[in-house]
This record gives C-alpha cells, sequence and structure tokens, in this order.
C-alpha cells in the first residue's frame, strides 16, 4: 500500500460509510467505523469544500441538538459507458453509485471496419464533451469480441474489426481511463453485481446477438483466461463436419445458433422469406403463437444450445446461466425446454434464467469496470 493510499484510507472509509448509509450524522459515521470524531470531522470538512459530500438536513431524533446528516454528492462525476452493438452505439452516463442518468442511442450508418472505428471514437469524444458540469472520470467500453487485457479487440466479426487498439485510441483522444472489455463478459458482470441472485459463487452468462457470446463470472471476477479470449462459446464446433474449416469471422456454432444463423435456417424452412438477423425474433413469436414449422425448428435449436450448455456445466459447473440477447425476452418459452433436456445431463443443474437487466446490461458492467478501474470511490478523496 502506498503512502497517499495510507493517508486517505480514513477518507475512504468516510466517503463510502456515508455513500452506503446516507444520510448520516458525523457521529453515526465515527460509531460505525470506529475511526476518531475529529478524524470524521476533518475529513468530512475537506469533502463538503470539494463539493463530493452535501449536506442533508437534519437529525432530529438524537435528543440532544440537532446533527447536520450528509450524503455523497452523486453527481459529483460520472462514469461514460459505451455498448458498441452490432447496429447502434449506445451510450450512457452513470453517477458514482452506478445509477444511469442517460442512455442514447445511436444508429449505425451501416459501414464497417475503419469507417465504424472512426464514427465509434467520434461519438464517444462528443459524449465525453457533452456537460462539463459533470465532468466524466473514466470510459468503459463494451464491444462484441475478445478483448486484451491492453484493451486491444482481437477481434469482433459483427463490426469487421481485428487487432484493433480501441483502449489506447480513446485514451489518447479524449485523455481519460478507458475499459474496453467484451459485451458478454461485461453482461456477465452486471448481472452479478446487480441481478437477483444470493451466494452465488459462478455465473455464466449466454449472449445471443448476431454472435454467440458468453460471459463467465467466477468468485465476482470475469474469467478471461490467458489472453482476454475465455468465454467465445461461439466458436465451438457445431457438428464433426467443421473440423475441416476455418473461422476467421463468426466461428461455426454462432453460424448456426446466432440471429443470423436462426434466420437462415427459417428461410430454409420456408418460415422467412430473407435471412435478416431480426428475423430470429419472429420465428420465436411464430412458435410462441402455435406455428407448425417454427415449433419444429425452435425444437431444434433447444436441441443444439442444450448440447452446448450441458458442455459449459461440465467444465464450469455454474450456479446460474443467465441468457441474454434474443432469448430475455422469451423466457417462458424457452427455458422449460432447455431446463427439460439438460436436467439428468449435468452433475449439478444450475437455475437457468432470462437476464434480468435487459439491453442496459453491457453498459452498466462497462460502468461497473472502469469506475473500479480508475480507482473508485478512492480516486476522488
Amino acid at each position: 500500500m502506498s503512502l497517499v493510499s495510507v493517508a486517505t484510507q480514513p477518507g475512504q472509509l468516510v466517503v463510502e460509510r456515508i455513500r452506503d448509509a446516507g444520510p448520516i450524522s458525523r457521529v453515526e459515521v465515527a460509531r460505525s467505523t470506529g475511526l476518531a470524531p475529529a478524524t470524521v470531522n476533518r475529513w468530512a470538512a475537506r469533502m463538503l469544500d470539494s463539493g463530493l459530500l452535501r449536506t442533508s438536513g437534519s437529525d432530529l431524533g438524537t435528543g440532544g441538538r440537532p446533527s447536520t446528516l450528509l450524503r455523497l454528492n452523486e453527481r459529483f462525476g460520472v462514469t461514460l459507458a459505451v455498448d458498441v452493438a452490432d447496429r447502434h452505439i449506445d451510450v450512457a452516463r452513470l453517477d458514482l453509485v452506478g445509477h444511469m442518468i442517460d442512455n442514447v442511442r445511436i444508429e449505425s450508418d451501416g459501414e464497417l471496419g475503419e469507417p465504424r472505428l472512426q464514427e465509434v471514437l467520434d461519438e464517444i469524444a462528443a459524449a465525453v464533451a457533452t456537460d462539463p458540469t459533470q465532468p466524466v472520470l473514466a470510459i468503459g467500453v463494451s464491444v462484441p469480441g475478445p478483448v486484451d487485457r491492453d484493451g486491444v479487440v482481437i477481434f469482433a466479426p459483427a463490426l469487421e474489426w481485428n487487432d484493433v487498439p480501441l483502449g489506447r485510441l480513446l485514451a489518447e483522444r479524449t485523455g481519460l481511463p478507458v475499459v474496453v472489455e467484451n459485451d458478454a463478459n461485461l453482461i456477465a458482470l452486471a448481472e452479478y453485481e446487480r441481478g437477483p441472485w444470493e451466494d452465488v459463487r459462478a455465473l455464466v452468462t449466454i449472449a445471443v446477438f448476431d454472435g454467440v457470446g458468453m460471459g463467465i463470472i467466477e468468485g465476482g471476477q470475469v474469467w478471461r483466461g490467458a489472453t482476454g479470449a475465455a468465454g467465445q462459446v461461439g466458436r465451438m464446433l457445431f457438428n464433426r463436419s467443421a473440423l475441416g474449416g476455418t473461422y476467421s469471422g463468426f466461428g461455426d456454432l454462432e453460424l448456426h445458433l446466432g440471429r443470423v444463423g436462426i434466420a437462415v435456417r427459417a428461410v430454409r424452412r420456408g418460415i422467412l422469406d430473407d435471412a435478416d438477423p431480426r428475423g430470429a425474433d419472429t420465428v420465436l413469436e411464430l412458435a410462441a403463437g402455435g406455428n407448425a414449422e417454427a415449433i419444429t425448428l425452435l425444437d431444434e435449436l433447444m436441441d443444439d444450445y442444450a448440447f452446448a450448455l450441458i458442455n459449459v456445466c461440465a467444465i464450469l459447473e455454474p450456479d446460474v446461466i443467465t441468457l441474454s440477447g434474443l432469448f430475455e425476452a422469451w423466457g417462458d418459452l424457452v427455458l422449460p425446454r432447455m431446463e427439460e433436456r439438460m436436467e439428468g445431463q449435468v452433475v449439478t443443474m444450475p437455475r437457468l434464467v432470462a437476464a434480468s437487466l435487459g439491453e442496459t446490461g453491457a453498459l452498466l458492467g462497462a460502468g461497473i469496470r472502469a469506475f473500479a478501474s480508475s480507482g473508485g470511490i478512492a480516486s476522488l478523496i
């Protein structure tokens, strides 16, 4: 521990207690943290001067002299969270406790590769400069592909990116701390941190978009593997014939089970007229409505997904598997079918649920990672 962190540790205890329990009096902060009242008063005065803390009325229930209550100024600074998705960019601002202040969706112009990269850089730089009264403390970016520990996007087929140093480019452009992470990892992290779970040791998120990704949380940490490419379930082989192929873009499994793959299978069956990825939702809608051909395809998809998830469970043994993306809106339709196929095939049957955070999962995860990596509350003292 550095001399700086030792010197500011009491201040961190003070502000974290106020964040968690505020509005709260200085007397109660001292009692609950074990710090001397003089220490609490000194740090509280300093942080009131900086604006990190604010007063919030008085405690009149003590029977003595009323105590001024303190609370965290949640808008003292913001974290910028960005989700670079297949066909759009979501940009959100999160306050100091991770609540989403606003969220703007920017539809992409359809260009991929270098033009899409420039679009992302420009939109993020513009968002940083939007409101100078609420300075951006850090930037977290979610992308649909694996990312190494230096913020380099190893590959993202949906964006036609390979070895893109997005973290460095954004840091140079904005001068801010930047975290870039795989979207499925961030959704899993947000589900672990914000989902309705208790005593979860291992959580897996299956994210079904144009590709299929997997985020793994073990003991509260993202499991990233040697280079950051752990969890690429979409690159599992779908069947034996795949052994003779090579996959520089989407992997074999996601070519069959991602949105595009599902739409292609539906076209072959005469369910859809074209293979637009949005047709995957139409297939599920038709199946829910009783369309016989759509139900047959759905059952085949559930066989294929159950096969993959049984293998995932054999390796990872998660407590919970959350389904994000395509399936999260169709839990009543798909979950019983998956559970029926998996029951008796795994050592420990996980809790299989639709993701609880909807489209905000990747953004919340990006905000959590970025704020923590920038030093969190301690960096503001």
